[in-house]
């Protein structure tokens, strides 16, 4: 019996490690264990707002300064998206470019991957040929990638445009929207960011608008990035006197939350 004793105890102990980590098992899986906090939803606001700045002298005194904010609502299920930008620079104390923009566009979100909007925009570029141009516009975004490291969405939609150009009558029209926006979050910090948008005027088939505004920004403190930009605009059939191209490049410092 004095042999059976220890075995006996071993085999209670082995019994009562079993137990322990059995009960373990079970309690993460019912969800009783310390688990990985899980992260928390979106904000429902979001916005930023960028400031760039570029000096030169010497044989050529140029200086430029842009600002340009943001301002989002999630759609749950209504939404709100609100941008307004604002570039100006100067040669040798001779202004040599000037832009204003200010658009508003509601959602409303009839699921995970479709958004209906309506929206509408005000942009005034004298050196582009136009005092003033409002431009309405409703439509459909479907959303073809949701992430977290992929984003992609197109817009399509119709407008209406009132144009006011420097050395003309003013002129509308109406006319398609069709967009693409697409992000890339190739790190925790660092994105990627193109959108392109196409409006095709139903008066004339020659006279569209293109617009394209690239973007790699990254994270160098909590709130704080910095974004290099470049836009390109295209007009094919531009007021008198003007050019069909302009492009704008832009290193900023740009708050987020």
């Amino acid at each position: 019996m004095t042999h059976g004793a220890p075995r006996c105890r071993g085999l209670a102990l082995a019994v009562a490690v079993l137990l322990v980590v059995a009960a373990a098992h079970a309690a993460r899986a019912e969800g009783t264990c310390p688990c990985p906090e899980e992260k928390p939803p979106p904000p429902l606001w979001t916005g930023s707002a960028g400031v760039s700045y570029n000096a030169t002298s010497g044989n050529t005194d140029t200086s430029g300064l842009g600002l340009d904010v943001t301002v989002n609502r999630q759609p749950t299920p209504w939404g709100l998206e609100i941008r307004a930008l604002a570039n100006r620079a100067e040669t040798d104390g001779v202004k040599t470019a000037e832009r204003y923009f200010g658009g508003l566009r509601g959602k409303r979100a009839l699921g995970e991957r479709n958004e209906l909007f309506l929206g509408g925009s005000w942009s005034r570029d004298r050196f582009a040929g136009f005092d003033s141009r409002v431009v309405l516009e409703a439509g459909d975004t479907f959303k073809a990638l949701l992430g977290p490291v992929h984003e992609l969405s197109f817009d399509v939609g119709l407008t209406w445009t009132e144009e006011d150009p420097v050395a003309a009558e003013k002129d509308s029209f109406a006319g398609a929207l069709l967009g693409a926006a697409y992000v890339w979050k190739f790190t925790d910090t660092a994105s990627f960011r193109e959108r392109v948008r196409f409006f095709p005027s139903f008066e004339d088939s020659s006279d569209w608008r293109l617009t394209s505004e690239t973007a790699i920004e990254a994270a160098i403190a909590a709130e704080w990035a910095l974004r290099v930009s470049y836009l390109y605009a295209r007009d094919n059939v531009p007021p008198d006197g003007f050019g069909k191209d302009d492009s704008a490049t832009a290193v900023s410092l740009v708050w987020k939350r």
